[in-house]
């Protein structure tokens, strides 16, 4: 028999009431038992208390979560204000590219909220659905809610990592710091990693394993800078030493270049020697995340500082010269002399 939508909470209020008082955790059998519960119904249960981020299971035992639901207070927004709302789930959207039930659930919901005052439900429940057709990777929606789960409640999580080079470790990580990354379409989490007992980024799409360790809380400490710590970043890669980065634009993108604030650093400027063109200067801790930017401007865009990124920008140009064949053209001798002017011996 179907019990009704009143029964089903108040059911599922009493696991969570006695998960509350075992915060030992306990098995499914044991919480059947002491609520006379039959293990289907049981396991239905703690699987939606799951879902509500109330109960966590970690292997045959179910520990109580600290939730408590967020209610939004009304607010009264103008039909300016719901445009940005709605530019900022189509951003979201577009930086997603994999499933994430999470996401689909919450933007459906914004939709039932926004669709009779503002109008804009409909195209708010077509980015979830759009964002339903991502592909589905493997475990990755139970790390990114275990991770969210780690932060929100302050519980320290169990992390198998596989880094892009290198051996896959474990470490015990406290999240400090959620960032989204337009390259590459990743989030990263930084906090505090038990390995190297000291702040650590990681990407959460290597994260091949995320057990949440209910028992272990931690603090944020007082002096972790929260964004400011990005702020010489070019992405996500943070430091103390700084590096000048000098660019230099052909007069076809010129005026794209000047349009947009890329970083807090830049400097923007005329060539006084060659009419058109523009330099463009930024101090940024790392110049990893910098390169695939500096590589969509083409050959519009030369590096002059630092030598370092540019020899390395020099050698990546010789490649592709080989890679698209251009050493072997029926003009020969014309294009071989281009190529020592412009790359050298």
């Amino acid at each position: 028999m179907r019990i009704t939508d009143r029964a089903l909470q108040d059911r599922l209020d009493r696991v969570d009431r006695l998960l509350q008082r075992h915060a030992e955790g306990l098995r499914e059998t044991e919480i059947a038992q002491q609520l006379n519960f039959g293990r289907r119904s049981t396991n239905n249960y703690l699987r939606q208390l799951e879902l509500q981020g109330r109960a966590y299971r970690e292997d045959q035992l179910w520990y109580p979560l600290p939730h408590q639901g967020i209610i939004l207070r009304r607010f009264e927004m103008n039909p300016e204000e719901a445009m940005t709302l709605y530019l900022a789930v189509r951003l979201f959207v577009k930086h997603s590219d994999q499933r994430n039930e999470a996401a689909e659930t919450a933007l459906t919901r914004l939709a039932q909220i926004l669709s009779d005052d503002m109008g804009l439900g409909d195209d708010i429940l077509a980015a979830a659905q759009e964002l339903a057709h991502r592909p589905r990777t493997p475990g990755y929606e139970d790390v990114f809610r275990t991770v969210m789960r780690s932060y929100i409640y302050r519980r320290k999580v169990a992390i198998d990592y596989q880094p892009y080079r290198g051996r896959a470790f474990e470490t015990v990580f406290s999240p400090y710091l959620l960032e989204p990354s337009a390259i590459g379409f990743a989030t990263y989490v930084i906090g505090h990693s038990s390995v190297v007992n000291d702040l650590r980024t990681l990407k959460l799409e290597r994260i091949t394993r995320a057990r949440l360790l209910p028992q272990d809380e931690y603090q944020i400490p007082a002096d972790f800078p929260g964004l400011e710590l990005l702020r010489s970043a070019w992405s996500i890669y943070y430091g103390e030493q700084l590096t000048r980065v000098v660019l230099h634009f052909h007069p076809d993108v010129s005026r794209r270049v000047q349009e947009t604030q890329w970083h807090p650093s830049q400097e923007l400027s005329w060539d006084e020697d060659r009419p058109g063109y523009v330099l463009l200067s930024l101090q940024v801790a790392d110049t990893t995340d910098l390169k695939p930017w500096i590589r969509t401007w083409g050959a519009n865009c030369e590096v002059l500082e630092p030598v370092e990124l540019r020899d390395e920008l020099i050698g990546e140009a010789r490649r592709l010269a080989h890679l698209y064949g251009w050493h072997t053209s029926t003009d020969r001798q014309h294009d071989h002399s281009r190529f020592r002017d412009i790359f050298g011996e």
